[in-house]
């Protein structure tokens, strides 16, 4: 049995260890980045309006055998755009007015008037005005394809087999821009998206002892993306993209980079108090130059001007260093006879 085992441990790794598709969520890019990074405009923030993102598809969730009557796309696609729009360029790109529900909001500025009117009369304090857009933005989801591409491996020996599936699908969304004064759509855009799903599973299905013991066991274990997830990322980069064909066609400017000012180089000593200073050194009293006649004249003046002791002292050391000489220069002469007299007997 343990035989049996190690097979199929081995067959798992040899799956494992082939090729995976050229494809992979964990490795797509995430577009939310690049609408968090994306340059600020120039001026104030744009007012725009957005009053449906709708599903266009008509499709329905796969359910197998059985119809099913869920959608097979996120139905709030439209609050996905509104926080797209608002988080563009850490908010600084648009300013979102609402729009779909514009009757609550009526009737609730309407309960609000009436409610002051009956408080102070008819002088009371009239609301702002609402803000309006000079564009808004429509489109929506209009298509989901299913298996647009698909694959596996698998390898299988002596009933013990492992395999891997996956396949993937494409949402796309369409996003215009349209002038409200004039009613042309200025930019329109269309923006694709992939969800990846994949399978990956194995099984043993074996007899034993002369065929009178089965055994069989299966486990495997799947991962989708999710949908909602991909249309949201769609929207996030659709969003980009229309930011920066806006600027192609010059319908708003990008904040220019702000140049970082280099300070001057400057002599940062201020002159104009500057008081000139004159250095003076003191280099003493100016010593003539002594010759070896003026030398004796000095040591005769000082001699005369010891006294008896003085003298006596001074001839006492003057003795010392003759005799000192004296004997210095006959250890020399003995040592240099010495070396004569080893030099003239070189096997003494």
């Amino acid at each position: 049995m343990f035989k049996y085992i190690g097979i199929f441990l081995l067959s798992l790794l040899l799956v494992s260890c082939a090729s995976n598709p050229d494809f992979d969520v964990r490795t797509q890019p995430i577009q939310y980045k690049d609408l968090e990074v994306v340059k600020a405009p120039k001026g104030e923030p744009i007012i725009i309006a957005v009053y449906d993102f709708l599903d266009m598809t008509g499709q329905k969730k796969p359910g197998g055998s059985f119809a099913s009557m869920s959608t097979a796309v996120t139905q709030g696609s439209y609050q996905l755009l509104i926080k797209a729009l608002s988080d563009a360029g850490d908010g600084k790109w648009f300013r979102v007015v609402e729009r779909t529900s514009l009757p609550s909001l009526l009737q609730e500025r309407k309960l609000i008037r009436s409610t002051r009117q009956q408080v102070n009369g008819e002088g009371a304090e009239p609301l702002p005005p609402l803000l309006f857009a000079g564009a808004y933005i429509t489109g929506g989801i209009v298509g989901y394809d299913s298996d647009v591409k698909t694959g596996g491996y698998g390898a299988r020996i002596l009933g013990i087999q492992s395999h891997k599936q996956w396949r993937q699908d494409v949402v796309t969304i369409i996003l215009r821009l349209v002038n409200v004064q004039t009613g042309e759509v200025v930019v329109s855009l269309t923006v694709e998206k992939t969800i990846i799903s994949g399978e990956t599973g194995g099984d043993i299905f074996k007899y034993f002892d002369a065929d009178t013991l089965l055994l069989e066991v299966e486990a495997g274990v799947a991962r989708n993306e999710p949908v909602t997830y991909a249309i949201r990322k769609a929207i996030e980069k659709g969003v980009v993209e229309l930011i920066n064909e806006g600027a192609n066609k010059e319908l708003w400017e990008f904040d220019p980079i702000k140049e970082v000012a280099v300070p001057e180089i400057k002599d940062y000593i201020d002159h104009t108090n500057d008081v000139e200073i004159g250095v003076h050194v003191d280099m003493g009293k100016i010593m003539p130059e002594k010759t070896y006649e003026d030398y004796l004249k000095e040591k005769e003046e000082k001699q005369k001007n010891l006294t008896g002791t003085e003298k006596e002292l001074v001839e006492e050391a003057q003795e010392k260093e003759w005799d000192n000489l004296d004997t210095n220069e006959e250890e020399q002469d003995e040592k240099t006879d010495n070396d004569s007299g080893d030099s003239g007997n070189p096997n003494g």
